[in-house]
Parts: C-alpha cells; sequence; structure tokens
C-alpha cells in the first residue's frame, strides 16, 4: 500500500502558503487554478500512458521517478502556457473528475464563507491525492503488472478488470477504494 500522508503534508503546506500569501478574494481561486492545473497535468500524462508513449521499467522507484519527470515537464511546457485560456474558454470541460466552472462557483462563494472556503480547501486536498494515486499507478503499470495487480498494490483491494480505464475511471476507482477512505481518517480542517 502506498503512504499518502506526504502529499497530504504537501497540500497542507500549500494551502497554509497561499493563506498567507493572498488576499481573500484572490486565495480560493488560487486553488482552483491549481486544482486545474494538476487535472490538465495529469490527464496528459495519463493519455501519454493509454497510447504507450511511456518507457517501461523492471523497477518502481524508476518507473515512479519517471513518471514523475514526465508530469512535471508535462505541466511546464503544455499545461502552463495555455491553463489559463483552457480554463476561461472550456469552462464546463470534465478534467477527469474536475469542471473549472463548478470549482469557481465555490470559489467565488468561499471568498466570504467559511464553510465553503473549508470545502474547497478539503477539494483541493483530495484531488492532489487523488491525482497522485493516478500518477503511482501508471508507475506500476510500466512496470508491467496489470490494472488489478496496481490497484491491489496500491490500495490493498482486490476488483476485478474494467477493462479499458480512462483518467476519469481510474480517478473514480481511486476516490472509492482508496482517496475517500484515507481522508476520512486523516484530513483535518486547518484552523
Amino acid at each position: 500500500m502506498i503512504d499518502l500522508r506526504p502529499a497530504l503534508s504537501e497540500a497542507y503546506r500549500n494551502i497554509q502558503n497561499w493563506r498567507g500569501k493572498y488576499s481573500s478574494a484572490i486565495y480560493p481561486h488560487k486553488i482552483v487554478l491549481n486544482m486545474m492545473y494538476r487535472a490538465y497535468s495529469t490527464r496528459i500524462v495519463y493519455n501519454a500512458f493509454h497510447n504507450d508513449e511511456m518507457v517501461e521499467f523492471d523497477d518502481f522507484n524508476e518507473s515512479v521517478n519517471y513518471v514523475m519527470h514526465f508530469y512535471s515537464d508535462t505541466a511546464l511546457h503544455e499545461v502552463v502556457p495555455k491553463l489559463e485560456y483552457w480554463m476561461k474558454n472550456s469552462p464546463n470541460e470534465e478534467v477527469g473528475t474536475l469542471c473549472t466552472s463548478k470549482y469557481e462557483h465555490l470559489a467565488s462563494k468561499s471568498e466570504t464563507d467559511k464553510s465553503s472556503l473549508e470545502e474547497l480547501e478539503f477539494s483541493y486536498a483530495f484531488e492532489l491525492i487523488n491525482d497522485l494515486c493516478v500518477l503511482y499507478y501508471i508507475a506500476f503499470r510500466l512496470t508491467g503488472i496489470s490494472d488489478v495487480d496496481a490497484i491491489a498494490k496500491m490500495s490493498d483491494v482486490m476488483i476485478e478488470s474494467l477493462g479499458d480505464m480512462t483518467y476519469t475511471i481510474t480517478k473514480q476507482v481511486f476516490q472509492q477504494i482508496l482517496v475517500a477512505r484515507f481522508m476520512q481518517f486523516n484530513y483535518h480542517p486547518l484552523p
């Protein structure tokens, strides 16, 4: 089973950093921008994996390093230059399990509503962890193991093969069998 605690710590650090850096009118929208940044980047990486455009490995650690490097390059070169354009011109596009317009609506409410802000911060942490699970899943798959075995190694849960998994389906699987449970026992709103 993979350790998701470092990802939750990263989410907490980012939230605390942005809270101190941005005004209450900007901060919630910064969260949405970062959620969409991760979603678009992870979707592109997933599509490269799905289309057999990635290198295979014998060693899981090498595979993880490769996937994370691939993700970073993708984010920097393919997503950063286009992110704001995509969010503005395709606000209703489903990117995995995220949609800009839905979260921008919540961000606008979060400017003045503490419970909406707590929901947005929770969503940020949840989605960061969920996208990380997708990247780990890809890394496991690049070592030659099946989708079922990759999911089992990550979650200690055995499922039947779902056939041709998409980025969205992969996220939904991890939401149900791993991320929701992890968040239930580990997430606490920051004061």
